[in-house]
């Protein structure tokens, strides 16, 4: 069973200030030709359509796949003005009613951990082309390398009901992981058709001020968890925290898997 977590709560801190994957993952994409001008892509969680974005500044031709009617609004604001052009449907992952065996690619940033994930491996399969690509994009912060990162989660785990910080949705399920994902996956996919073209992982820093750290960290999974009160408490801490601190550089880790459609 899928975890449920409703990030309509913060879904505008999230199209503000939750920062946009590195345009790397394009470059990637691209290299193994999964990503070209013309390409029909399917972006599963699509959230506030950053990473559609990024697929259709490439030239694809891109549909982002989102369950949160509050998501989906601030998906095409962003979209209208940009110079990208993506559409959005609201929908789940698992079940997108999208035409089958049409698409060139599928992507999944920062969402498959909260995905039913053998329903969504069979639901990227019938979207495919055969020969289609899935590519599976994560982003963590660094809490072992930033003081910053660590009082901040410190002050989000005291407020959380059972006082702990889980890894997010079935990211929890094993510790064992091979490039960021847990090796169950890997698993998965292989049992469902899909051969491994590439996985790896690399590490980026992003400045942000307090208040721009305020509004990321206010997108976040675990902060949408907690009631209202409990919100604007951490987030008065947080102001509190940083309050003499000009900018924040932060540490991340992007964790990428491309797999083929048999």
């Amino acid at each position: 069973m899928k975890e449920q977590v409703n990030f309509g709560n913060v879904s505008q801190d999230y199209a503000r200030y939750r920062d946009e994957l590195p345009a790397r993952l394009a470059d990637w994409l691209e290299a193994h030709g999964a990503l070209k001008n013309g390409a029909r892509a399917v972006d599963l969680g699509a959230g506030t359509g950053s990473f559609s974005r990024l697929l259709a500044g490439r030239g694809a031709v891109v549909t982002g796949v989102e369950p949160s009617d509050e998501m989906i609004v601030e998906a095409r604001r962003f979209t209208d003005h940009s110079n990208c052009s993506a559409v959005y449907v609201h929908a789940p992952a698992e079940a997108t009613e999208l035409p089958a065996g049409q698409f060139d690619l599928v992507t999944a940033a920062r969402a498959w951990h909260w995905f039913d994930r053998q329903q969504a491996i069979s639901e990227a399969r019938r979207l495919l082309k055969p020969g289609g690509f899935l590519a599976v994009v994560d982003s963590v912060l660094l809490a072992a390398e930033s003081e910053a990162v660590r009082a901040t989660f410190e002050l989000i785990r005291r407020r959380m009901p059972d006082g702990k910080l889980k890894a997010p949705g079935s990211m929890a399920e094993s510790p064992e992981r091979r490039n960021g994902f847990p090796l169950r996956w890997f698993d998965e996919w292989a049992e469902s058709g899909f051969q491994e073209k590439d996985s790896g992982q690399f590490g980026y820093e992003l400045r942000f001020t307090p208040n721009a750290w305020r509004g990321k960290i206010r997108s976040i999974s675990w902060f949408s968890q907690l009631d209202t009160d409990s919100r604007q408490q951490v987030d008065q801490e947080m102001a509190a925290l940083f309050r003499d601190v000009t900018e924040l550089t932060i540490p991340h880790r992007c964790s990428f898997v491309l797999l083929q459609k048999a």
